[in-house]
């Protein structure tokens, strides 16, 4: 990425571009900055990692795919994307299979749950159920929208769906629903009328078989949906309502980016919190962009906005900022989306 980034420095020539960038590294700036001010006021390593970790991972994770997606050609390297992507899904509901497939049928419920059972560690299961959950939204994308599968490609496609929706009951994570239904809706909102009536009537059928599936896997998601509410969200609504009173004693520049060695598990509570109104107004002012920038997708390049959804949803639920790799390598596609198309028309034309 910092060889891309070095060799396409003339990319930024565009004055729109180069604003949205420097607004980005603007905030990870503060962000960084509010990271060490934290570490000076820590008592006892209050941090959960230390220092440093934050800003690389910042800079691994977030900084560098963000500006590498503002440069390369998404119109040129949009197949290879969106198939790399359906790939590594493949590949990690092959490994999810062999590794847990035993347990499927065996209630319990979440591979996490597997530690206390044999004392090992597993996979993360929010790891598991996003992408699941991502890799089924594409292959949907892939069995709609794009035209020209195979006979091959759709059997192989089928076969993705099946082995991420086994990380989907392996992984058993709330926000990973919250996730597919949106990604659905955004199908119904760009579909023509006849699609839409196909989605809802086959949605009605699936349930049933969804819900055996969930039964006779013995994934937990069912019964951690109901339990919603007495768990608080495994804790979460305590922890935002902490952050919620530390943003309101430091709403103007915001207070420490963890409380008690623990992130919000919610990326525009820990933005508040974090950097208070002055980080969050920049910020929340690129998604907004973003959002909006989604709304001119063409139909066949809508997979982008639906890794965004895919990857804002996982911020909203358990993400944090230094780790949104899902919702920022889509937003610096989107942002220079209109264009990159424009230029392309251009060419197609010429």
């Amino acid at each position: 990425m910092i060889f891309i980034i070095t060799k396409s420095v003339s990319n930024f020539s565009n004055k729109k571009k180069s604003l949205v960038v420097f607004a980005f590294v603007l905030f990870w700036a503060f962000y960084f900055f509010k990271v060490l001010t934290t570490q000076n006021v820590a008592i006892d390593g209050e941090l959960m990692r230390p220092w440093f970790e934050y800003i690389f991972y910042g800079v691994s994770y977030v900084i560098l795919p963000y500006i590498t997606f503002t440069i390369i050609d998404f119109h040129k390297y949009k197949e290879v994307m969106l198939n790399g992507l359906i790939f590594s899904g493949f590949v990690l509901g092959i490994f999810a299979l062999y590794t847990y497939g035993g347990t499927l049928g065996s209630d319990v419920g979440r591979i996490s749950y597997l530690t206390y059972e044999t004392g090992e560690q597993t996979l993360s299961p929010l790891a598991l159920s996003y992408s699941g959950s991502l890799t089924m939204v594409l292959c949907i994308f892939k069995l709609l929208v794009v035209k020209g599968n195979t006979k091959y490609q759709r059997i192989y496609l089928l076969a993705t769906l099946v082995l991420s929706f086994i990380m989907f009951l392996l992984g058993s994570s709330r926000g990973s629903v919250v996730a597919l239904f949106l990604s659905f809706l955004v199908f119904l909102a760009y579909s023509p009328l006849k699609t839409r009536i196909q989605m809802l009537a086959s949605s009605i059928l699936a349930i049933p078989v969804i819900i055996w599936a969930i039964e006779a896997s013995g994934s937990g998601i069912i019964s951690r949906i109901e339990n919603t509410k007495e768990d608080g969200g495994s804790g979460r609504s305590s922890i935002w309502a902490d952050t919620i009173e530390h943003f309101m004693d430091n709403m103007v520049f915001g207070g420490r980016v963890e409380i008690g060695r623990e992130y919000p598990h919610n990326m525009i509570l820990e933005t508040l919190m974090a950097t208070g109104l002055v980080g969050s107004i920049i910020l929340f002012s690129l998604l907004i962009a973003t959002f909006f920038s989604s709304l001119n997708l063409k139909k066949g390049d809508l997979f982008l906005f639906q890794i965004f959804i895919q990857g804002l949803s996982l911020s909203l639920f358990s993400g944090s900022l230094i780790g949104s790799t899902l919702l920022f390598l889509p937003m610096g596609a989107i942002i220079v989306y209109k264009a990159q198309t424009r230029t392309s028309d251009q060419l197609i034309g010429a």
